[in-house]
C-alpha cells in the first residue's frame, strides 16, 4: 500500500498536477470538439437524408405491384427507382424537383395521392360529397319513419278519467 502512496503523490504528473491537469483536459477537450462534432453533424445529416428519402420514396407508386409504395416494395423496378431517388437526392435536387421527374417519366399514375387539381379535383371531393349526401338521404328518411301526432286530441270521457284517478291515488297509496 505504501508503494501505491509514493507513486501517486510523488511522481511528476502530482507534483505538476494543476498546470498538467489544466493542459491535459483542455487537449481532451479540443480532441472531442475537432473529432466529435463533426461525426455528431454527419450523423444528424444523414438521419434527415434518410428521413427525406423515406418521405419521397413513399410518395411514389411501384409500377410493378400497382398497390405498395416504393419503399415497401421489394420489385426489382422498385429497387431502380430508390437508387434513382438517391441519386438525384445526391446531386442536391430538391423534392419537387424529384416528383416532377418521376411525373414527367412515368405520367401522374406513379403518384400514389393525386395533385388536387383539374379533374383529379373530383377525386378528393367525390368521397366525402358521398358521405354527406348519404346522412342527408338517411336523414330524410329516418323522419318519414316518425309517427306524426294526430292534430285532434280526443278528451276522455268521466268513466276514463274517474278510472285513472282511482289507478293513481292506488299508486300512491302502494
Amino acid at each position: 500500500m505504501k508503494f501505491f502512496n509514493f507513486f501517486n503523490h510523488n511522481t511528476y504528473f502530482c507534483k505538476h498536477s494543476n498546470l498538467l491537469k489544466t493542459r491535459f483536459f483542455n487537449g481532451l477537450l479540443f480532441f472531442l470538439i475537432t473529432f466529435c462534432i463533426p461525426a455528431i453533424t454527419f450523423s444528424l445529416e444523414k438521419d434527415q437524408l434518410e428521413e427525406r428519402f423515406k418521405k419521397l420514396s413513399n410518395e411514389l407508386r411501384c409500377p410493378t405491384c400497382q398497390g405498395l409504395a416504393v419503399k415497401d416494395s421489394e420489385a426489382g423496378f422498385s429497387t431502380s427507382i430508390k437508387g434513382k431517388i438517391r441519386e438525384l437526392m445526391e446531386k442536391g435536387n430538391s423534392d419537387e424537383e424529384i416528383i416532377a421527374y418521376f411525373t414527367e417519366r412515368y405520367g401522374e399514375w406513379i403518384l400514389r395521392a393525386p395533385p388536387v387539381s383539374g379533374f383529379n379535383l373530383v377525386l378528393w371531393i367525390l368521397p366525402g360529397a358521398t358521405i354527406i349526401s348519404g346522412f342527408l338521404w338517411v336523414l330524410y328518411r329516418s323522419k318519414k319513419w316518425v309517427e306524426k301526432p294526430t292534430k285532434g286530441l280526443t278528451e276522455l270521457s268521466p268513466e276514463e278519467e274517474q278510472k285513472i284517478m282511482d289507478d293513481l291515488s292506488r299508486f300512491e297509496n302502494s
